[in-house]
């Protein structure tokens, strides 16, 4: 009906720390963003099946790495073997983290909208 929910989404929601599920509406919006634009390409099936690859690599990447952290973890014994900062850092690593991830992101799509153009 008008007012459900879909399954997945109430799901996520349950088991899912907010920090993780905020970027679903992220990711979904910047999938619609890059959808709209591939339309306007001569080849716009090509186009989006760029965006579609670009986005399935983020996951995957970031799926491999948290097997990789995780190794790290267990094999180290710490909870934070990776940390180069002070615990005083913790706000300003956050936003250093935030503004890579987007650069990261950003040069990502560029790429690809270069190679759906080529």
């Amino acid at each position: 009906s008008r007012y459900s929910l879909p399954p997945i989404a109430v799901g996520m929601g349950m088991y899912l720390p907010i920090t993780l599920t905020i970027l679903i509406p992220v990711g979904a919006t910047c999938g619609v963003l890059f959808n709209r634009w591939a339309k306007t390409r001569k080849n716009p099936e090509a186009a989006s099946r760029m965006g579609t690859l670009l986005a399935t690599g983020l996951i995957v990447g970031e799926s491999l790495w948290g097997v990789v952290y995780a190794a790290i973890v267990g094999g180290t014994g710490s909870g934070e073997p990776l940390a180069i900062v002070p615990d005083s850092w913790s706000g300003t690593s956050s936003l250093v983290g935030l503004v890579i991830f987007v650069a990261i992101a950003l040069w990502g799509y560029r790429y690809a909208k270069k190679q759906a153009e080529a």
